[in-house]
């Protein structure tokens, strides 16, 4: 499927967005995310685990909302730096990390400000995505990737991997929580991350670093 059959397909996807799409590749906005609600923060870190099991079952449009605010979305209009405030912190409020949704529709990148997915792929790049057969499976994988170019100005490398590795930490906790706010399985791995980045198309200073899987527990 080319990229032009492929935004003619999106119709079907809108129905993620609550939208109707057109021909062209307009970015597909996310219903409203939820904000209230959900298990108490202690049940959350009491339940939350890591789940390699995960069925096929595609997400709702307002889960897999719900899910990216919390991972990595906008929660305040001013914070440090002059930037938004985002529901996880990062290094001098760089924001370096993008998250990157692989779907069974093809794969988007997701856009806090204001909430959206922009369409990257007309591809279903989740057997790609991961080292294990079971990362094919879940309905969704967010593929987490650092911007090193927001790091001009910090000269020590380790330095620099050390706040990317953090950040990329702090996002994936959230995600976790929300998953075992929700009864969601959830599972945080690496993939070939040289592969996975040249697949994505990513700049010289970009870099796929983890994948995150999520959907409903597969039953037993």
């Amino acid at each position: 499927m080319n990229r032009r059959t492929w935004m003619k397909s999106l119709p079907a996807m809108a129905m993620l967005a609550g939208q109707r799409t057109k021909a062209a590749p307009e970015p597909l906005v996310l219903p409203a995310p939820q904000t209230e609600g959900g298990r108490p923060l202690m049940q959350a870190l009491r339940d939350r685990k890591t789940t390699r099991e995960i069925a096929p079952d595609p997400l709702p449009a307002q889960v897999l909302s719900n899910l990216l605010w919390a991972g990595f979305g906008v929660n305040r209009r001013e914070g440090p730096m002059g930037r938004p405030g985002r529901t996880a912190p990062s290094a001098m409020n760089l924001q370096e990390i993008e998250i990157y949704v692989a779907l069974p529709q093809g794969v988007f990148r997701y856009e806090a400000v204001p909430h959206r997915l922009v369409p990257v792929l007309p591809e279903d790049i989740r057997p790609k995505v991961g080292r294990r057969p079971a990362a094919a499976q879940a309905p969704v994988s967010l593929i987490y990737v650092t911007d090193w170019s927001k790091f001009a100005k910090v000269q020590q490398p380790d330095l620099r991997n050390s706040f990317t590795s953090a950040d990329v930490g702090f996002i994936a906790q959230n995600v976790y929580l929300y998953c075992a706010s929700e009864g969601l399985a959830s599972w945080f791995h690496t993939p070939d991350r040289e592969a996975l980045s040249k697949l994505l198309g990513l700049g010289e200073q970009q870099q796929a670093l983890y994948v995150h899987s999520v959907g409903y527990p597969a039953k037993k």
